[in-house]
């Protein structure tokens, strides 16, 4: 295996001649591409339910709110998308314990571990294999789906 070779830079580029934006845009993108995600399906079940709070820390329980007359696919989809953003926040955070919080989808062990390079949960058990012999990875939507139906489970045999 050879490494490619470095190409030289097809187009010089000009000096900035002013500082860098003093934010990260990948991270803006980022909380409208949420906020839009969980507004999108509260409008959807209650296309009266208003304007979006005006603190981020408030629009879950916005969101909770206006979908708690909803069917029972429609909740178990709002707790999926909340979960599922949990997650995805506890990454962007360097937080990336809270996967080896949940049990691998394939073989029920608690070996998860984050794979930042590809961007998914690694089962670190040898017999979680594919069928290729890899080992088995999953997205970040696949847990919190798996927690969202345990979830329900234990609550319907509670006694």
């Amino acid at each position: 295996m050879r490494h490619q070779p470095a190409t030289p830079a097809e187009s010089r580029r000009a000096t900035p001649t002013t500082p860098g934006t003093p934010l990260n845009l990948n991270m803006v993108d980022y909380l409208t591409r949420t906020t839009s995600e969980v507004a999108d399906h509260a409008r959807k079940i209650d296309p009266d339910a208003g304007p979006l709070p005006d603190d981020l820390g408030d629009l879950y329980p916005w969101y909770i709110e206006h979908t708690a007359n909803a069917d029972i696919a429609e909740q178990a989809f709002r707790d999926t998308v909340i979960e599922r953003h949990r997650l995805e926040h506890a990454i962007r955070l360097g937080q990336t314990e809270e996967v080896c919080k949940n049990p691998c989808p394939g073989c029920g062990c608690w070996g998860l571990e984050w794979d930042g390079g590809g961007n998914r949960a690694l089962c670190l058990n040898r017999r979680c294999r594919t069928p290729d012999g890899y080992a088995s990875t999953w997205t970040l939507g696949r847990l919190a789906v798996q927690k969202v139906q345990r979830t329900e489970m234990w609550r319907r045999n509670a006694t």
